[in-house]
């Protein structure tokens, strides 16, 4: 069975690169595009893992965070954020708001993406 991942990102090249890579990986993928539309997509398809995106039209990535980890249904699911933002203050936000670990967009391959994703992943069923 292959696992679900939300991808929120707002930028629509990034978004179908993401979507396809994501794809070919063995995923069934649910793309959003803003961060309204990524919380209903999470509560509706109850994914695996969320791929997020920091700057979003509507809300945020860190108020998605939070929404999520208010939940209790959202909460424990692994979040990676995909941020253009390397300040200590935005990771430690991210961090704080429950991401479950983060990538800079600008340093990352889609390879890499997905790597960091599979290794969340197996990190999770490792703690189970």
């Amino acid at each position: 069975m292959s696992q679900k991942i939300v991808i929120a990102e707002d930028d629509k090249l990034l978004s179908g690169s993401l979507v396809s890579a994501f794809t070919d990986a063995g995923f069934e993928v649910h793309p959003a595009y803003d961060g309204e539309e990524a919380i209903a997509k999470i509560k509706e398809v109850h994914p695996s893992i969320a791929l997020l995106d920091i700057m979003m039209p509507k809300l945020d990535g860190i108020g998605v965070l939070w929404e999520l980890k208010a939940n209790a249904e959202t909460a424990p699911l692994p979040v990676v954020v995909l941020t253009n933002m390397a300040d200590m203050d935005s990771i430690s936000k991210i961090m704080e708001a429950g991401g479950t670990d983060y990538l800079l967009k600008s340093d990352q391959s889609i390879d890499k993406i997905i790597e960091k994703v599979q290794e969340v992943l197996a990190r999770g069923k490792a703690a189970q």
